[in-house]
């Protein structure tokens, strides 16, 4: 297994893999300095920041071995596991005009095709050759036009010929660029990969006619099928976010190799990567003292009464929630917050619809495990309360994020009960979360309803 890593959490995740007997290659001169690493070997599995900074992206041919070591190793993490890129025969099942979306047959189950993203005719029954791009509340969203996944590159119809931003040589970017414009197909772009960072011309001259021959061969079988179904597998990503508690394990890791301060990770997964260099790059001076200083300085700026805040709320093996209110006040202890909550819905867990006037007051505590939410009319009449139980909440100024750990506790007319548990156990069960943190939870929740901790 070779590993390529990029992005704010390469350090200790070198040093983490090294000792678990990864071979790590292609490292950045920082990287290349500190481990003293000249492996320029092609990497089997890349690792690279997620969008948020919040965690990585894992994808290769081991990526679900690496993915096990750094989860297992990493207190709070939560996983998730995605494949997109899966290929169907599809059938035009009917058109919601309402929604804007033609739904798709694909055999067990039904896709999302946007009608605004689709220019052909539109005939109920007709076959459709489609591919998933992602998925939402459960049900797979579709596009009509291919991506063809290979090793070092994808070919994409309509598409344009473009580079991987994590490779950087400029002698590479040629050499792709031309085989781009040797190879490539009338109708179809070539996105290159990371991986194709120092690999051979003739592999990657090969590889890009194996995916033009791979997409004859899909439009044969879809003419050939007269049911619905799957004619290729999609690409496995996995990815994992942080935690708080992971966020500290990682610095401790980290200091083993270089001058780490403390909240190292928190402070470069929330943006401040310039600061913290600058902190680290002092010399003869008491770090924990600066870390202290930094942070001070940080909350100066928020969260403050009045402001706009955001909160984060990131679910496991799903898309993120954001929620947003102004601060009503703010101390050591305790951040509040007063929410506008859209009428027509209903409460989570209490019941209920929600009303024109209502609003929420949420209240946590700056690396607190529960995030609280007390649910009132508009003449501030209470309807109830939800506990959220989660990993220690991380603030910065203008923003809160935490991983909800699924299992709730809800209070009206004064009873409390635990809720959502099986979704918890379904989490556990499917390896997204390690049994240690899921019963943390669980006890987390019962102290709430034998009312010793709010």
């Amino acid at each position: 297994m070779r590993v390529k890593l990029r992005g704010i959490y390469s350090t200790a995740l070198t040093k983490l893999l090294t000792e678990k007997g990864i071979e790590v290659v292609q490292p950045s001169k920082v990287i290349n300095d500190r481990f003293n690493i000249n492996d320029n070997e092609p990497a089997t599995t890349i690792i690279y920041d997620k969008e948020d900074l919040n965690g990585i992206t894992i994808s290769g041919t081991n990526a679900e071995e690496i993915t096990k070591i750094i989860f297992e190793n990493l207190s709070d993490s939560a996983l998730r596991k995605t494949e997109i890129g899966e290929i169907y025969c599809g059938r035009i099942k009917n058109i919601d005009n309402k929604l804007g979306n033609i739904i798709i047959d694909l055999g067990n189950e039904e896709g999302i095709l946007p009608l605004q993203s689709y220019w052909g005719i539109l005939k109920e029954g007709e076959k459709i050759l489609v591919q998933v791009k992602g998925k939402f509340r459960g049900k797979k969203i579709l596009s009509d036009k291919l991506r063809i996944f290979g090793e070092n590159a994808v070919l994409i119809q309509d598409g344009f010929t473009k580079i991987s931003k994590y490779i950087k040589s400029n002698e590479e970017k040629e050499k792709l660029q031309a085989i781009s414009e040797e190879l490539k197909k009338d109708g179809w772009g070539i996105l290159w990969k990371a991986f194709a960072d120092g690999k051979e011309e003739e592999i990657l001259r090969n590889e890009i006619k194996e995916l033009i021959n791979q997409e004859k061969q899909i439009k044969e079988q879809f003419k050939q099928m007269n049911e619905p179904g799957l004619i290729k597998e999609g690409v496995k990503v996995f990815l994992i976010d942080f935690g708080a508690i992971s966020k500290k394990e990682l610095d401790d890791i980290r200091k083993k190799v270089i001058t780490t301060i403390p909240g190292h990770h928190f402070l470069k997964s929330g943006g401040l990567s310039i600061v913290v260099d600058f902190a680290e790059s002092l010399e003869n001076i008491d770090y924990d003292i600066i870390a202290k200083k930094l942070n001070m300085a940080l909350m100066k700026n928020g969260p403050n009464p009045g402001m706009f805040y955001e909160v984060i709320q990131k679910k496991i093996g799903k898309r993120d929630i954001v929620f947003k209110g102004i601060v009503e006040s703010v101390n050591d202890e305790e951040i509040v917050i007063k929410r506008r909550l859209h009428a027509g819905g209903r409460y989570d867990g209490i019941g209920g619809q929600i009303k024109p006037g209502d609003y929420a007051i949420t209240k946590f505590k700056p690396n607190g495990w529960i995030v609280e939410h007390t649910y009132f009319d508009k003449n501030g009449i209470q309807k109830g309360k939800y506990f959220n139980i989660n990993t220690p909440v991380e603030t910065y100024p203008n923003f809160a994020r935490y991983i909800d750990l699924e299992v709730d506790v809800v209070e009206v007319g004064g009873k409390r009960e635990i809720v959502d548990l099986e979704k918890l156990e379904r989490v556990l069960k499917e390896g997204l979360i390690k049994k240690e943190l899921a019963d943390e939870a669980i006890k987390i929740a019962n102290k709430i309803v034998e009312g010793e901790q709010k």
